[in-house]
């Protein structure tokens, strides 16, 4: 059962509509209204509330799905199959509305982790641990909820504003932060691009000072938080930065790139060496029909193809082929080639891999080839080049030829993993998307490389503003 309401006192007293599940904790009660056994009051509550907020990113329109399949499907990685049950539809023409049902679900679901992760965060900070110990269990809670809070306003702000290096100073229009509770500022406006990176920032900057855990089973841990600050000083093009983040992840010795003869378990295993955070999905959690695995594999809606021009960019011998399925989808396509990073299938949702070391080997690859370091680059692209095909020749190119092998391999990497059209987009690169045998050309800078504000947070909140071109 879920409740829609259009005005929620939670956070910045922001008029969001948000969607809750019954069961969730402290998402559609207005904070003065809260009652005493939701309040964050002690260790067994602040568990609690954590505990709702990761349960959000498990949803169809975050990680469940929609955060894998839409930028991916926007540009050249994925298209829906001629036979298909409608899903994403729009996306694949390129053609996308503010009425959208996924747009809506998608800003609604990240505002319900903001709001959540802030009354954790506020309520979190007033405890007092009675010994060390607990204070340390205390601080490594709301660290992870200043973590989850970074990661929602950094997906946020990719999904509906252009990227960090739009504009020079980074002045154009974002989203709306959500930062505290009890504020009385209501319907607020956008803030800018280069403020809510600020936000992500000193949430991430927070949650590495509070965190002691280097490693942690389906939760933000500090090497987690690295990797996440890694990945949104790339996007700001502080290459420092994200030298700095990645170099901290890669030299902690918690994680490491699985072998070439072992690739398959990287998909099939959960908590592997390689992966830094992932979400967790139980038996129980499982969405069904809705899940990831249901809407790629071919026993299931098998929505979502592979293109030829994707396939082609991987050499024969490349491990990263085997989860490439090819098959023939009845009544459709009797060539197709199904996604396997999803090996349970439909019996019930993989655990979902949101960072994992070798992006964090492309990411300082691609920082040091931004800052002309090619010797250095190059020995992290080799890393993953030599983990996706044992023999491969030694990577030999140099300035921006040696930043387009990057993207490549990013391409190739982190195919369906929720980040090509991102890629593309702060690289200032035109888009390809791929409809089958038809592909749309869209060139950059492009109004619809972003998605719309939804109608519905329009009509609730007269101070926002819409993107152009919607």
């Amino acid at each position: 059962m879920k409740n829609k309401i259009k005005y929620i006192i939670l956070s910045v007293f922001i008029s969001f509509a948000i969607i809750s599940c019954s069961e969730d904790f402290l998402n559609i009660d207005p904070e003065q209204n809260i009652p005493a056994e939701k309040a964050v009051v002690s260790e067994n509550t602040l568990k609690t509330a954590l505990n709702g907020v990761y349960s959000e990113l498990q949803g169809s329109d975050y990680y469940g799905r929609s955060f894998y399949v839409i930028p991916e499907l926007m540009a050249d990685n994925l298209f829906l199959s001629s036979r298909n049950t409608g899903r994403y539809l729009d996306f694949d023409n390129f053609v996308v509305s503010e009425e959208d049902s996924y747009v809506e679900g998608l800003w609604d679901n990240l505002y319900v982790v903001l709001v959540n992760a802030s009354h954790v965060i506020e309520g979190g900070e007033k405890l007092e641990g009675g010994s060390q110990e607990q204070q340390a269990l205390f601080d490594q809670l709301v660290g992870e909820a200043y973590a989850l809070r970074a990661l929602a306003h950094f997906d946020l702000v990719r999904m509906f504003a252009q990227p960090y290096n739009f504009t020079t100073d980074a002045s154009h229009p974002g989203i709306p932060i959500i930062n505290q509770v009890n504020d009385e500022r209501i319907s607020p406006s956008r803030d800018n691009v280069q403020m809510v990176y600020e936000q992500i920032n000193s949430d991430l900057a927070s949650a590495i000072i509070k965190m002691t855990a280097s490693k942690n089973e389906g939760r933000f841990s500090v090497n987690a938080a690295h990797a996440l600050a890694a990945r949104v000083a790339l996007y700001q093009e502080d290459y420092e930065a994200a030298i700095s983040h990645s170099t901290a992840v890669i030299e902690s010795g918690e994680f490491s790139l699985i072998g070439n003869a072992e690739y398959s378990s990287l998909w099939a295993t959960d908590f592997n060496k390689e992966s830094i955070f992932e979400i967790i999905n139980t038996i129980s959690d499982s969405p069904g029909f809705n899940s990831l695995g249901h809407f790629f594999v071919p026993d299931g809606y098998a929505d979502a193809l592979v293109p030829e021009d994707l396939i082609n960019t991987y050499d024969p011998d490349d491990v990263r082929l085997s989860v490439i399925i090819a098959g023939t989808k009845s009544g459709a396509e009797e060539v197709a080639n199904f996604v396997g990073k999803f090996p349970k299938g439909t019996s019930h949702d993989d655990n979902i891999k949101v960072l994992r070391m070798a992006e964090q080997y492309l990411i300082r690859a691609e920082a040091y080839a931004k800052t002309n370091k090619d010797d250095l680059a190059r020995d992290d692209l080799q890393a993953v080049v030599n983990r996706a095909n044992k023999d491969a020749s030694p990577v030999t190119e140099t300035g921006e030829d040696l930043i387009a092998k990057i993207l490549l391999e990013r391409r190739k990497e982190l195919a369906f993993e929720g980040q090509r059209l991102f890629d593309l987009n702060r690289n200032k690169m035109d888009v390809e998307i791929v409809q089958g045998e038809n592909v749309i050309q869209a060139t950059y800078p492009n109004e619809k490389f972003i998605l719309p504000i939804p109608l519905s947070e329009l009509n609730a909140n007269t101070n926002m503003q819409q993107n152009p071109g919607y």
